[in-house]
């Protein structure tokens, strides 16, 4: 209440009503959209919402919503149906530490959990990160999926069976083409012909196999088996799992101060993003890898610094194009044929950030005792030990 006798300066008033009514102009424009949008704090509280959110989960009364947990209110599922808990490093909440993003998720509001049916509903969920109110919140925005994304979501359901359907046929001819190889007894130019269709079946099938996982990855039914370790254990594990004759050509170098930082990573997608890292080195004439293990400049990452171990590839243009798709920066299309080293580069991105983390490309050479490598950097969050 304003001291009696006091009154307010014409040109303050006149400010302060202006300001009132952009505010309820503001509210009536995020009122009319038909996407819900709710604004959480970093303790997981809402603290605004549209009035089309307040319809889905509060019975039209914002009231209901603002200041509940936002796991109070509704249930976020994998598009496979499997629970998306606020400790899964894929929730909306976590993945908004790394930036701005969306996904397709199911959505289920708490209330009609009650009773007989559940409302599931399919919604692509937008996650912006808010810095500037002098505190830690996150924008969450829901919105129905457009006709163009509901087909992009069939046709992939589609490339996932064709996936499927094809590994059987071509695990036979592989099969087959091995047997023919050791029991026959073929002039050169037939046995040179035999053992191209072996390479070719191989690298159909390693294509396959990768188209495979992007399906599965893009339609969220990649089945995740996240576990918390030392950074180091999953690394050595990876090192173990390597044939005798190449681990030779890996050389780990971790930095002591951090040789026991925990991470929640999915050792088989681990071991395969390094493997496919391997895999295309040694295709671009690579000697092997070098892995350094560095604190990250952001505090509470880990970088893994992946570096191609030879020389002959410091001006190698191929890899460092292929390298900067990996730029969060600036993402780059892949340019020239549509490969199996290509393909390699895709589900390594995807399984990255799948676990929460990031791949950016080194536009310069590494920064550590092996200078002069091409390199790449998987980024991953660093928590607190179990």
């Amino acid at each position: 209440m304003p001291a009696e006798g006091f009154e307010p300066h014409p040109e303050t008033s006149a400010l302060v009503k202006q300001l009132r009514q952009s505010l309820g102009l503001l509210r009536v424009a995020f009122d009319a959209t038909g996407e819900a949008m709710l604004i959480v704090d970093s303790g997981h509280q809402v603290r605004w919402v549209n009035q089309t959110a307040a319809d889905l989960w509060g019975g039209g009364l914002p009231l209901r919503v603002v200041g509940k947990p936002l796991e109070a209110l509704l249930r976020l599922r994998h598009l496979d149906q499997r629970l998306l808990t606020l400790s899964d490093p894929q929730h909306p909440l976590n993945q908004a530490r790394l930036g701005e993003g969306q996904a397709s998720l199911l959505v289920q509001a708490i209330v009609a959990l009650a009773g007989d049916e559940s409302d599931v509903l399919q919604r692509m969920v937008s996650w912006r990160p808010i810095s500037e109110l002098g505190g830690v919140f996150t924008l969450l925005t829901f919105r129905d999926l457009e006709p163009l994304e509901k087909s992009l979501q069939q046709q992939r359901a589609f490339i996932n069976t064709l996936a499927h359907e094809l590994r059987t046929p071509l695990a036979i001819l592989t099969g087959s083409l091995r047997r023919l190889e050791r029991k026959s007894d073929l002039a050169q130019p037939l046995d040179r012909a035999l053992g191209d269709a072996i390479d070719e079946t191989k690298r159909m099938a390693a294509l396959v196999d990768k188209l495979l996982i992007l399906s599965e990855l893009d339609t969220d039914h990649f089945h995740w088996n996240l576990k918390r370790a030392p950074l180091r254990d999953f690394l050595d594990r990876w090192l173990h799992s390597l044939e005798p004759d190449k681990r030779p050509s890996v050389s780990l170098q971790i930095n002591e101060s951090i040789s026991t930082c925990w991470v929640d990573l999915d050792q088989v997608a681990l071991t395969r993003i390094l493997n496919t890292l391997f895999e295309n080195s040694l295709i671009d004439g690579s000697e092997g890898l070098v892995l350094c293990v560095d604190e990250c400049r952001s505090s509470g990452f880990v970088d893994v610094v992946v570096g191609f171990n030879s020389a002959e590839m410091a001006g190698n243009q191929q890899l460092s194009r292929q390298g900067s798709r990996f730029s969060s920066d600036e993402p780059e299309q892949a340019q020239g044929d549509w490969n199996a080293s290509n393909l390699g580069f895709s589900v390594v991105n995807n399984l990255v950030a799948g676990m929460g983390g990031m791949l950016l490309s080194n536009s310069t050479p590494m920064e550590t005792s092996i200078n002069g490598y091409d390199s790449v950097t998987l980024r991953f969050p660093v928590v607190a030990p179990d």
